[in-house]
């Protein structure tokens, strides 16, 4: 998938989060300005900070502690929040040792604090020598546009070329060398994009023409929006909606997609379709964030499956040996591949097996049941890069973004019919759709959103 938002620097990708090159003296002051700061921060007493801790780096670096300025542990977006970290030398580091601080959202890293302070201006751990304590001051807003209920921040300690320096004790760490320090409230009730889905009426075809009497009732989407901010698509914009059912062998998926520029060079199942045009369901059957799903189609009707553990674990592609018996037809309004005529788009009927999902609230499913989803396009304009869609927007640099995949809820009849349950949010009727403007790439070339483009690596 792509990134689209500026402010963030940090990866989904294999849950690792990329720290800011250390910029030493990015203020011009003198070396006699850097060592005055060096005085000011280091001590030979020991501290006595508010929290205590007690992690430890390859028997070289102690974090002891932290004082901070938060109210009844919640940091909200747009406040600012003053923290003082207290370590501890215990060994000289070598040349190129730096400290990293990174903001993690609910599912994985979001950005960091890397250069913030004097300390990481002036004194970082290659500079240290052996029994002193500095004091570690940083100063920084939660982003406004923070959309999770919590902000957890890690700490550790990087050089680049280099694995991040190890850190006990090990059940305090996130499994990727990054000490799990601080987690804080943020006040923000993520609203969820739901609709009811009902039960199919009769046979489905796989076949992609969606002319079943059964999809008459189906719970439906309304146009796909834009993933960064949930704006309804602009001209310029992917296009596309789905609709939903299901009975008690499968969760039945159709979309129509507008698209003047059909773009597939597929040739097998679990190909990259990620990168082209592709359509994409996303299924986390209790909700819970772990073991979830994912499904595609392309014009071509190839198809890619592959499971999470968790969010962004394993790295993507994810566990692709995952190859359930699905089925899935498409019909392509256009030529796939020639960009010298003008498509109008392709539809897509999709079948997953219940039987292919773990960790369903019943199985087989029941009225009543509520499974957390998401649906996408992705789509390859004539003039390059790629742009797409959501049902429930990400807002932020991954489509894995679990804690805003919308609600689905599993009901007998169509949504407003006697002894269905009551979608909480108006389901707006299936649309006509114009096949969309020609958009110039994106400014980060094209990559895939999801697949997200790294940042200077360390």
């Amino acid at each position: 998938m792509k990134t689209w938002m500026p402010w963030v620097v940090c990866l989904a990708l294999g849950g690792a989060c990329v720290e800011q090159p250390t910029q030493p003296n990015r203020g011009g002051a003198s070396q006699a300005d850097l060592e005055r700061i060096r005085r000011q921060v280091v001590s030979r007493t020991a501290p006595t900070p508010q929290h205590a801790l007690n992690f430890n780096w390859d028997n070289k670096i102690e974090l002891l502690g932290y004082d901070f300025n938060v109210q009844n542990n919640t940091l909200r977006p747009g406040q600012s929040v003053t923290i003082t970290w207290y370590w501890k030398c215990r060994a000289p580091t070598g040349d190129g040792w730096h400290l990293f601080t990174h903001l993690d959202d609910a599912n994985g890293p979001r950005t960091n604090q890397d250069n913030v302070g004097d300390t990481r201006r002036a004194y970082q751990p290659e500079r240290w020598r052996a029994g002193e304590f500095i004091r570690d001051t940083q100063s920084f807003e939660l982003p406004g546009d923070w959309d999770s209920p919590v902000v957890r921040i890690h700490l550790g300690v990087w050089k680049e070329g280099q694995p991040r320096m190890a850190v006990t004790p090990a059940d305090r760490t996130d499994g990727d060398r990054r000490a799990r320090v601080i987690e804080l409230q943020t006040g923000v009730q993520v609203q969820l994009t739901e609709t009811v889905v009902p039960r199919a009426s009769g046979a489905i075809t796989a076949d992609g023409r969606l002319d079943e009497p059964a999809w008459a009732n189906a719970g439906r989407t309304g146009p796909l929006v834009n993933p960064g901010n949930g704006s309804p698509p602009g001209p310029t914009e992917a296009h596309a909606n789905a609709m939903m059912l299901w009975d008690d062998t499968n969760l039945y998926v159709g979309f129509h997609v507008a698209d003047d520029n059909l773009v597939d060079p597929s040739t097998a199942r679990d190909n990259e379709l990620w990168t082209h045009d592709a359509v994409e369901v996303m299924i986390d059957p209790n909700g819970d964030g772990n073991n979830y799903f994912e499904f595609q189609v392309s014009p071509k009707n190839q198809r890619f499956d592959t499971r999470y553990d968790s969010a962004g674990h394993p790295a993507v592609p994810g566990h692709v040996d995952f190859n359930p018996e699905t089925r899935s037809g498409v019909v392509a309004n256009g030529t796939i591949g020639n960009p010298d005529d003008t498509d109008t788009g392709y539809d897509v009927e999709l079948v997953i097996p219940w039987a292919s999902l773990a960790d369903l609230p019943h199985t087989p499913p029941a009225a009543g049941d509520q499974l957390r989803v998401n649906l996408f396009v992705m789509d390859e304009p004539k003039t390059g890069g790629q742009r797409s869609a959501a049902w429930s927007a990400p807002r932020s640099n991954t489509f894995h973004n679990l804690s805003r995949f919308g609600r689905i809820t599993l009901a007998v009849d169509a949504p407003g019919a006697p002894g269905a349950a009551a979608p909480t949010a108006a389901v707006p009727p299936m649309p006509v759709l114009l096949a969309p403007t020609l958009v110039p790439p994106l400014a980060n070339g094209g990559a895939p959103l999801r697949r997200v483009v790294p940042a200077p690596a360390h």
